[in-house]
């Protein structure tokens, strides 16, 4: 696919979107305006279990030109438990060159690639990998120690995921506003209290019952709420803790305390994580 065409495909979209077709929306994520066009996300590295569960993408863009990405973060410990997203809206003329390096990855012609060249030499590194929504479904490309120089040519794939990496960078220096989601992802599992920076609070969920959350492969728990529940944690930290009285679902009937990792979902995202 050239750009001409996507570029085409998206413009169709937007127009057919704004007209109310009312299609369904499950069968082809291009079919609504908010819907999204690229994702990246860094996954793997080595990392504590709940910075990777709590860990989102790192840049949204959806098929009406909002851009939402993780805005800046004070150095303090303990910083905010709900993480800074921000959207702004790009231009046409920046979505046409986020497209163009859409296409020189090659992505509409990819089902699931990754480069992982620098894995003998680079060790505990993060994947970047970007996601690029069509007509035809969902594209993905990843590139293990992204921007790690090893002294000899990328895969022009690779090369061109890079400077998508520096043209997103270059995007979120604009004007932007805080994002509001569709939907809370909150992922619960034991907690601990901090020594220096003790902070316990009542549990702060109507519902005591975990019973209907999913399990994850780490015996953590997950569900998603609807974003009224950001509210109830917009002052906790990273080292709130919160009292817990189990029912009787026994997975995780042996804690006192639970910590709660609870981020905006983007467009695009699971309910819970998918690994």
């Amino acid at each position: 696919m050239t750009i001409k065409r996507t570029a085409l495909l998206l413009s169709a979209t937007l127009t057919i979107s704004a007209c109310g077709a009312g299609a369904d929306p499950g069968l082809d994520p291009a079919n609504e305006s908010d819907a999204p066009v690229i994702q990246i996300t860094s996954e793997g590295g080595f990392a504590p279990v709940e910075m990777i569960l709590n860990r989102g993408p790192r840049y949204t863009l959806t098929a009406d030109r909002r851009l939402i990405y993780e805005g800046p973060t004070t150095m303090e410990f303990p910083g905010r438990l709900i993480p800074n997203y921000q959207v702004a809206t790009i231009s046409d003329q920046q979505m046409r060159l986020v497209l163009e390096l859409v296409d020189e990855i090659g992505l509409p012609e990819i089902e699931r690639e990754i480069d992982d060249t620098a894995a003998s030499r680079v060790a505990d590194a993060t994947t970047e990998v970007v996601t690029y929504w069509d007509e035809t479904g969902q594209h993905t490309y990843g590139v293990y120690a992204l921007g790690i120089d090893l002294d000899e040519p990328e895969p022009p794939a690779t090369e061109a995921f890079g400077r998508l990496m520096s043209l997103m960078g270059e995007l979120v220096a604009g004007d932007a506003e805080p994002y509001v989601p569709e939907q809370v992802r909150i992922v619960a599992g034991p907690g601990f209290v901090h020594e220096d920076f003790e902070d316990i609070r009542d549990w702060p969920l109507p519902d005591e019952d975990l019973s209907d959350w999913e399990t994850l492969p780490n015996g953590w728990l997950c569900k998603a709420f609807d974003p009224g529940v950001l509210s109830t944690f917009e002052d906790a930290t990273q080292v709130t803790v919160w009292r817990w009285v189990p029912g009787d679902d026994p997975t995780l009937a042996d804690a006192e305390f639970l910590d709660l990792l609870v981020r905006p979902l983007h467009p695009g995202e699971p309910d819970c994580p998918t690994n």
